[in-house]
This record gives C-alpha cells, structure tokens and sequence, in this order.
C-alpha cells in the first residue's frame, strides 16, 4: 500500500461521516494544514478556511496570511482571515501568549461558525501532536484522564490526520506537490510544547527508539481505563456533590472517609483547573472554613464541612432603582413583588422569610436593589445599633459566594431588607404606621 493512499485512507475513516457537513478548517499555512486543505478540496465536504495572523513573527506572519489567502483563491474556497494584536490582549488578560493565541483562536473560530451556521471546525492535529500532548499532560500532573490525547472527534472538533505521521505528511506533500510555509518559532525551544519536541522525544528516543508508538499505545490503554474510571467517579459524585446556584457542593466529612480522599477529589475537580496538591491542601484544611484555593478560573472555599467551586469572577450586579413598583421585578433570579396597603391593625410581624412589611413614609426617593459591598451595615431588626453584612453573613452561615448574590433593598443609601433574611430596624411598621409597602419575593431564601 503506498504512502498516498495511507493517509487519504485515514482522512476518509475519519471524514466519510461528515459528507453532508459544513465545516470550517483551521489553516496556519503549515504542511500539516495545507496537505488537510488539498484533501478537503478533493472531498465532497463544503468548507471554508480560517486563518490567524497573531503579529508575533512579523514580516514572517504576514506573509503566512497572504500565502493562505492566496491559496484559498487557487482553490476556489471562502478564506476568512483575521490580525490580533496578540501580546497586548495577553498582558491585558494576563495570560502567557501560548494561552492568549489559544482564546483569541478559538473564540474567533466559533463565531465565524456561529455567524455562518457551520458544523465543525476541522483542525489539522497529527501523530506527532497527540504523542507531544501526551507527554506535557503527563509532565503537567494533569491526571489520567488527559493521557488519553486528543480524540479524532470531540467537542464539536473534527482531527481527520490525527492518526498520521509527520514523516508521512511531509512524502505526501512532496508527492502531490502541496506547497507550504515553515513556521520559524517552531525551531525555537521557549514553549514547553516546542521544548519536548525538540529537546525532550528526540533524547528519550537515543534510548528508547520505538518512544513515540509507546506514548500512543499508552494513551489508547487509558483510553479504556478511564471508561471504567469514569463509572467510579460518576458513582461518587452522585454521592458526596451536588449543584446549586452554580456552585458545585463537595461533602468533605463524606470525602475525608474514603480511601486517598485527595485522590478522589482531584478527579472531581481536575476539569476546574486544580491541581493534586490543591487537593491534599483542601483536605488538610477541611476544618478551616474560609479558607480558599484558586485555579486560573475557579475558586474553592472550604466552608462548613464542605468545598465548594465556583467561577472565580464573581461580580456585583450593577445597581437597579426602580421609579415604578407597580409591575413585579427580577433581580438576580429573584422576582419582587410591591404591594401599597393601609395600616389596619394588620398583624404585623410574619415568619415567612420571602415577605417583608416596610413603613412606606420613609422611603425618600427610588428603591434600589444591589448587591453585597465592602462595609455594607443595617440595623437588624430588634436589636440595638448597626452591624457589619459581613458580621451578619458570618453568624448567619452564608458562605463568601452567596453573600455576593442576596439583593439588598435600599432606599437613601440605606439597607432596608437584606431580602429572604432580615428587615432594619428603621423601616420596620409600627403601630404609628400609616401606609405599609408589601414586599414579596418569589423564591424564600433557606
């Protein structure tokens, strides 16, 4: 079988079921792009290309964009192409470039797919890639989960020469006079994906020559492992978590019982960035509640017998002043209901935490609801002199994450009802109260 139909063999295994899609390819303009570019073009698949000039070669990035678009108008195919200003957008988000390049790519790609109703994005992943990616998982402690690779569909992706060589690519190319553009970074070590294919497979391959089949062999077997592996942590999530408001819930009393809790609890929480020894340090400190952990986007609070995750960028709600109460408002997920009624001698006190009866003679101005700010205080109600929200939301057991997302009703700059929790005293009705304003909310705080 000659080399030829090898590959064409593998892109068809992989692309045959995708005939009826639209999809988008992801070209650098790389040999391993261009050869995926000219089989694409031969197959029946209706596609479009996707090219990124991240400014950060120069001249040599430029002339990458116009070779691509010039080869998208030879083969009659839609070129989008787009220019980032790639290292202010990572000093301005604070990421290391690799990482900045990644976002921007693959944010751009999905909305071009977005924008034009396309299927897939189709990426040009080889052999080489996968056994690269094994390796930096396995150095990066990522668990065995990532030691599987990439697979040859996942997340909406489609990589048809994941299951081809370099070597093959490059006799493939050559064969079928595919030109294309060397990336002159690629010869530089400074990334640490670079640093293992340049430095680190061709030393372990001096002594272990057949280096890079044992990488794939190994990604395959934890491939089936993890499927088994997956049953176990399925089962124990279902066990010691559950969500709620966004927030992922870990029981640590249940976890501390198992065998290598730390273990397990990295398996749980590896997919939000943390890493093994988090995960001991979270079980050394379950009965520090407060104390937090923080993975790139997500942080841990240890509270109360729990951990809980959640996106690190928790932020206020902006402000809302309502001029009109006469239609009910929803503010973070919670509906508020006014409602103007005399004073009676109506029983003026109620155990229900969704109500609140506020004299309505001292509101002066809009009502405004927001959220939690630093040295937020109120005056609870039957209790002498103002409080700290934080002091409050500490007696009361309300954890850093959801102290953040109670409304707070205020009028004047002053908190009237910390709502589903506690009115301030200088609102409440008496019996001097002329008109009371009626507050209902539709979903009571626990």
């Amino acid at each position: 079988m000659n080399q030829r139909i090898t590959i064409e063999q593998h892109f068809q295994n992989t692309i045959r079921k995708f005939n009826s899609s639209k999809v988008l390819l992801a070209v650098s303009g790389g040999i391993d792009s261009m050869v995926l570019l000219y089989l694409l073009k031969k197959s029946e698949i209706n596609f479009e290309v996707a090219h990124c000039n991240f400014n950060l070669r120069g001249e040599e990035s430029e002339k990458d964009y116009l070779f691509v678009k010039k080869s998208c108008l030879q083969y009659d195919t839609i070129f989008n192409g787009k220019k980032f200003d790639t290292a202010l957008f990572a000093k301005e988000n604070g990421l290391s470039i690799q990482m900045a390049a990644r976002q921007l790519r693959y944010n751009w790609f999905s909305e071009i797919i977005q924008a034009k109703k396309l299927n897939y994005l189709v990426t040009a992943h080889h052999q080489n890639d996968q056994t690269e990616t094994v390796l930096l998982n396995i150095l990066r402690g990522k668990g065995s989960f990532s030691w599987e690779g990439m697979s040859t569909f996942n997340n909406s992706i489609i990589r048809p020469l994941l299951n081809v060589s370099k070597k093959e690519l490059i006799a493939y190319a050559k064969e079928n006079k595919i030109d294309w553009r060397e990336d002159s970074s690629n010869e530089k070590s400074d990334y640490q994906r670079n640093f293992i294919r340049n430095t680190i497979i061709p030393e372990l391959d001096k002594q272990f020559p057949s280096v890079e089949n044992s990488l794939l062999q190994f990604a395959e077997i934890n491939r089936y492992n993890n499927n088994i592996l997956r049953q176990f942590i399925n089962e124990k999530k279902s066990q010691l978590c559950y969500s709620e408001n966004g927030i992922l819930k870990i029981n640590s009393d249940l976890l501390s019982k198992e065998n290598d809790p730390a273990v397990l609890l990295f398996y749980l929480i590896n997919a939000y960035g943390f890493n093994f020894e988090n995960c001991i340090q979270m079980i050394q400190s379950k009965n520090s509640s407060g104390k937090k952990f923080y993975s790139t986007a997500y942080i841990a609070l240890i509270d109360r017998g729990n951990i809980l995750i959640k996106k690190s960028e928790v932020l206020n709600a902006p402000s809302l002043f309502l001029e009109n109460i006469n239609k009910p408002v929803t503010y973070n997920k919670i509906e508020f209901t006014f409602r103007e009624i005399q004073n009676q001698h109506i029983e003026l006190k109620t155990q229900l935490k969704s109500i609140a009866l506020i004299d309505k003679d001292k509101i002066v101005g809009p009502i405004e609801l927001r959220t939690y700010r630093e040295g937020d205080y109120f005056y609870p109600i039957g209790m002498k002199g103002k409080k700290l929200l934080s002091d409050f939301f500490i007696d009361d057991k309300i954890n850093d994450f959801e102290k953040k997302q109670i409304p707070l009703l205020c009028n004047n700059h002053q908190i009237m009802w910390i709502a589903g929790y506690r009115l301030d005293e200088r609102y409440k009705v008496t019996d001097a109260t002329k008109n009371i304003l009626r507050i209902d909310i539709a979903k009571a705080f626990s």
